[in-house]
């Protein structure tokens, strides 16, 4: 079997797959081919040292390693024959048109906040990274047309929405998110998540948990204003996760959470940046959140430091090796054994899943895994508050998807416009026009059509 990274150099991604490798898939796929592909040279060079490093350490005197390691700068000579692809990629200096994507939008009067996967700047992340990666599905289409992928790129919903629209390739989107959500429970009730049959869905960093109940009795904690509580098994725990939600966040200083939950009746992602970002109102109860841009590329240079100290022998290899909770290599597990394992999270085509969303939109769902591929649990329709909430970031995402296609200046016009951060034409132009001009070489489908 071959699996390969694309973007192998990510400290981030790129070196926790190497560590869930180590660790869950150790054993569930040994024997693989791992190929590791980065277009920067020297972030491969690490990464690619320390995993075959480990290899040598790994294998006991006279056995082969554990699993097979190359690694390449050329994309086609690394997808070729592969059975899984695993994105992580950045197009681009991620910092610094990270950094773009929060200020311009905000100079010229936008309210958006974060600016990774919603507002103005979460459509310019999905125009640079689209391209590139239409390019990988293209090559794959030719050289490993059964593979499938399974992209942990931002903007998750945008992005695996364009290459199902725009390529054949078998395509999951996944993020980690749904364990800060079912961390939050934990806090809310002070009991383990574990003890609940819950459900979550919607979009990627803006999913709902619509369902929670006891698997057996059970006491809650007394948190603030709220004594102890027998649960029996079976009971609801909405209402006390919606009663005691608030109290949590407002103590711990999350006031969109406690707002959503207060008008809504329902916990979405405890941590206010991500719901936030498709939330056209969310800046008057966040208004400072943004990305920490210097200390991300301080913790990244770090990282950096360490993999050279440990090639150089001056740091113990295993510092990296442990699982990282994300859900590539246990999913290629699942398929490759067709496990039938329920994952409680993954970004696919809707097709009915969520009744009143359309089908063509990605959501994020529960789904089970096996040989013949990854299957959408049937939810049903969400909530009608909530609906409406998740029908007007799909139409947002319809446009952006639509405009990182075609490259049409008016569609991303109309995309930067349909986000209600944005209050006016003149505003989305200006926003449009200075990030083309600051962007251009990263956005190459509308710079064809000036």
């Amino acid at each position: 079997m071959r699996i390969v990274l694309i973007g192998a150099g990510s400290v981030s991604f790129g070196l926790s797959t190497l560590g869930d490798l180590m660790t869950v898939g150790f054993e569930a796929l040994r024997g693989s081919t791992i190929v590791l592909h980065d277009l920067v040279e020297k972030y491969l060079h690490l990464t690619s040292g320390v995993l075959k490093l480990a290899m040598d350490q790994a294998a006991e005197e006279g056995e082969e390693p554990p699993f097979k390691v190359e690694s390449t700068t050329d994309p086609r000579e690394a997808l070729q024959g592969a059975n899984y692809v695993v994105m992580s990629i950045e197009h681009g200096n991620r910092m610094e048109t990270w950094t773009q994507d929060y200020y311009v939008p905000r100079k010229y009067g936008s309210k958006q906040i974060y600016g990774e996967n919603g507002g103005p700047g979460g459509a310019f992340h999905t125009w640079r990274q689209v391209p590139p990666m239409l390019d990988i599905c293209h090559l794959m289409e030719d050289v490993c047309p059964d593979a499938w992928m399974l992209n942990y790129s931002n903007p998750v919903p945008r992005v695996t929405w364009a290459m199902s629209k725009a390529t054949k390739i078998k395509t999951v989107g996944l993020c980690h998110g749904i364990t800060a959500g079912l961390t939050s429970i934990n806090s809310i009730l002070g009991v383990p998540n574990q003890e609940f049959d819950w459900l979550s869905a919607g979009l990627n960093h803006f999913y709902w948990f619509i369902k929670a109940n006891a698997k057996h009795d059970l006491k809650l904690r007394a948190m603030g204003p709220h004594p102890e509580k027998e649960i029996a098994a079976g009971d609801d725990v909405l209402p006390d996760i919606r009663e005691r939600g608030i109290t949590w966040a407002e103590m711990e200083e999350r006031p969109l959470i406690a707002e959503l939950l207060r008008t809504y009746g329902y916990l979405t992602y405890p941590e206010q940046s991500h719901p936030g970002e498709y939330i056209p109102w969310a800046d008057a109860y966040c208004p400072s959140v943004k990305y920490d841009f210097k200390g991300f590329a301080h913790g990244g240079d770090e990282k950096k430091a360490n993999l050279d100290k440990t090639l150089a022998g001056k740091m113990d290899n295993y510092w990296w090796v442990h699982f990282s909770n994300e859900r590539a290599i246990p999913i290629i597990d699942e398929i490759t054994h067709n496990t039938g394992a329920r994952e409680i999270a993954v970004n696919i085509p809707n097709h009915g899943a969520i009744s009143n969303l359309p089908d063509e939109c990605v959501v994020e769902v529960p789904a089970i895994v096996d040989a013949q591929g990854i299957h959408g649990e049937s939810i049903g329709a969400m909530p009608r508050g909530i609906a409406q909430l998740l029908q007007h970031e799909v139409a947002v995402q319809a446009l952006v998807v639509e405009a990182a296609l075609t490259g049409d200046y008016d569609t991303g016009v109309q995309a930067i416009m349909q986000d209600d951060t944005v209050p006016s034409v003149a505003m989305a132009r200006a926003i449009m026009d200075e990030m083309l001009r600051l962007q251009g070489d990263l956005l190459p489908q509308f710079m064809q059509k000036q």
